[in-house]
């Protein structure tokens, strides 16, 4: 009988350290999860203007502040890219409307900011002109709260072929 109750007790501590174990893992694989995810929906929106901004004859409109632009599609439509700090509710939200469709679509969400700044031909003088502008840099900041370097930064310059 006293063998049944050292095993009984031996088990509840095996089980007790097995469950705190998997949920400390489980809590780590989350936050690892979560912070991928926000960093993956950087490089996608950016990766999303520049795949459009390739096939751009030139720049409708771009924002004095550089969160919204609107580039001339070839067949003489336009792609509006904007960013909310807050919209309906969620943080750093980024917009994309084709003016083929009427309704905004979000791209993005916990972006903490979007900036689309506009070049020359030459690639170094900035410019809001539209029609001067040839290259555009298009920038998207996340925050990884536990990460060693928590806010990060993916830029991308494109030109737009067609002037």
């Amino acid at each position: 009988m006293l063998e049944l109750v050292i095993a009984g007790s031996m088990l509840a501590g095996v089980m007790t350290g097995l469950s705190l174990v998997m949920r400390t893992a489980r809590q780590s694989w989350e936050t690892i999860d979560s912070e991928y995810a926000v960093l993956q929906q950087a490089h996608a929106t950016s990766r999303h203007f520049v795949r459009a901004a390739r096939e751009a004859v030139g720049v409708a409109a771009i924002s004095a502040d550089g969160n919204a632009i609107t580039l001339k599609q070839p067949d003489d439509q336009t792609a509006t890219w904007q960013w909310y700090p807050s919209r309906g509710g969620q943080l750093g939200v980024v917009t994309f409307r084709d003016s083929s469709n009427p309704s905004e679509s979000m791209l993005a969400q916990q972006i903490d900011d979007l900036s689309f700044t506009g070049f020359a031909a030459d690639g170094v003088t900035a410019t809001n002109d539209p029609d001067a502008i040839h290259v555009i840099q298009v920038a998207a900041t996340v925050t990884l709260p536990r990460s060693a370097v928590p806010q990060r930064t993916t830029q991308c310059k494109v030109w737009i072929r067609s002037w």
